[in-house]
């Protein structure tokens, strides 16, 4: 199976991991409007894009942490 098809069937399966990628995708647009907006951002702005990517990454990194628990076997679809 591929990580591919292990991320459609946990969208299909599991909802932790729904919520995490939804949430992910959330804060993604989000990045892409605060960049569509300006080139230059004031420090606010600035610790809300610093913010922002940090939690993406730890989304990230817990959405990693599940296919990597399925793919050993851990965790079953």
């Amino acid at each position: 199976m591929t990580e591919q098809e292990i991320i459609e069937r946990l969208m299909e399966t599991n909802d932790e991991f729904k919520q995490l990628k939804a949430e992910h995708a959330r804060l993604e647009a989000r990045l892409e409007e605060i960049y569509a907006s300006k080139k230059f951002f004031s420090p606010e702005e600035e610790v809300e894009i610093k913010s922002i990517k940090r939690r993406k990454l730890q989304l990230k990194d817990k959405m990693n942490e599940i296919i990597s628990m399925v793919k050993k076997g851990e965790l079953a679809l």
